[in-house]
């Protein structure tokens, strides 16, 4: 066959002028694809059923390492309060060469960290085990084979008893990583009752998620004490997924805002809600961590949010008697949340990546105990310490939190430094 040569040539250029649209259609689509945050929605997985012919089998998944970012800071007080602290002391021995404030802070322990698990029992035992990533082989493979050996045995039975989770702060960082993660099988399995830890009360609002979650008090939620032997045809045990990764936080929020049918509308226009999560003597379970000085505090905020056309919010908990749905759309729709370290700033939860948080830490010149922020122990003697929990909460949600320490009195209030607040509002 003859070759013919100038025909190529007339046919090449047509050939390039094809390529060169379609090479740039597939660098818009890689670079799409790569500035997506490393997120997996989790509704796009395929459900997982169990092989009731099975006595025991165990789903596992491991997720990426992750690291979370150093705190903000408006002042080197702050910077050198937090950089003393047990917190970053601990934690910052990960970090090669100093990096901790370029990259944050490295979480990649497999079981502690990136282990997602969820365990299916036949005939399985529940014995008030830890609800954990410590949760033993031995235990969580539990079973019984006699009725008499449990108190209670339902047919199907999930376990979040995760301590205090019958409170809103602790069921937001304790059971909603896990829930996030095995929260189909909720559907899967309707008549599954549900098992938490009884407590002093079980908070109206974690109720309510509940309910919009298909789990109603009357028929589902058992309010497990440490005398019961809980037993179930089919335990499903979630227990062993962690408590921190961003992807499970991220589920989660995505969770809340689906069972709020919030409209995932990114107007920046619609979010001005600057938030001050207020703390008062009458709506704070634990004493202390009061502002003496709150009404110049609001007056400066205030001021702030009219030069910046911002909704100035004042949100007092007590005092929300709305359905949880509303709680989570005002939240969803703020630009900047403010409050002392609480419980009710866990509402952050349900605000949008980005939103910037300021955590007015409080803490003792002299010692360090709960419930005031560990701060200061022993240079040699290192303890871990939950309050920084709110901290971590917001880094893993991809939100920018700035952190402003402030000392407290005997009684554990404090007078908050006016100007300090206004040079931190001017780097916002």
């Amino acid at each position: 066959m003859y070759f013919r040569r100038y025909r190529l040539l007339k046919v090449l250029p047509i050939l390039i002028c094809l390529i060169i649209p379609l090479y740039h259609v597939y660098r818009s689509l890689f670079n799409s694809i790569k500035n997506q945050p490393l997120i997996i929605n989790k509704e796009t997985k395929s459900l997982i059923s169990f092989d009731l012919n099975k006595d025991f089998e165990e789903i596992s998944e491991n997720l990426p390492p992750f690291y979370i970012r150093l705190p903000n800071f408006s002042d080197n007080e702050a910077k050198n309060w937090f950089y003393n602290s047990t917190y970053y002391k601990i934690n910052s021995k990960t970090c090669s060469n100093n990096s901790c404030e370029q990259n944050g802070i490295l979480f990649n322990d497999i079981k502690e960290h990136l282990s997602v698990k969820i365990a299916f029992i036949k005939n399985g035992l529940y014995l008030n085990d830890d609800c954990g990533y410590n949760y033993g082989d031995t235990n969580i493979r539990r079973t019984f084979q006699y009725d008499n050996e449990a108190t209670v045995i339902y047919d199907k039975a999930i376990l979040y008893t995760v301590p205090d989770g019958w409170a809103f702060q602790h069921f937001l960082d304790g059971i909603g990583p896990k829930l996030s993660h095995s929260r189909s099988y909720l559907d899967k399995y309707p008549d599954a009752k549900i098992i938490i830890i009884s407590g002093a009360r079980f908070d109206r609002s974690v109720k309510e998620i509940w309910s919009l979650l298909g789990v109603e008090e009357s028929s589902r939620i058992i309010h497990y004490t440490g005398n019961m032997k809980v037993g179930a045809h089919l335990l499903i045990n979630p227990c062993r997924t962690p408590g921190i990764h961003p992807r499970l936080w991220h589920d989660a929020r995505e969770m809340y805002w689906s069972i709020s049918n919030i409209s995932k509308s990114l107007n920046e226009n619609k979010r001005i809600n600057f938030i001050y999560i207020q703390r008062t003597p009458s709506n704070a379970m634990n004493g202390g961590r009061l502002i003496l000085n709150e009404q110049s505090f609001i007056d400066l905020l205030k001021e702030y949010c009219l030069k910046n056309s911002l909704n100035y919010i004042q949100y007092d908990h007590s005092k929300d008697v709305k359905h949880i749905k509303h709680r989570i759309e005002l939240f969803y729709n703020a630009r900047y949340i403010i409050g002392v370290h609480s419980g009710a700033l866990s509402n952050m939860n349900f605000a949008q990546s980005g939103t910037t948080i300021i955590e007015i830490m409080p803490f003792r010149s002299s010692t360090s105990y709960l419930p005031m922020t560990c701060s200061m122990f022993n240079p040699e003697d290192l303890k871990a310490c939950a309050g920084y929990i709110l901290y971590t909460q917001s880094q893993l949600l991809n939100q920018t939190y700035w952190m402003l320490p402030t000392v407290v009195n005997n009684q554990g209030n404090m007078n908050v430094d006016l100007n300090r607040v206004k040079n931190l509002l001017q780097q916002i």
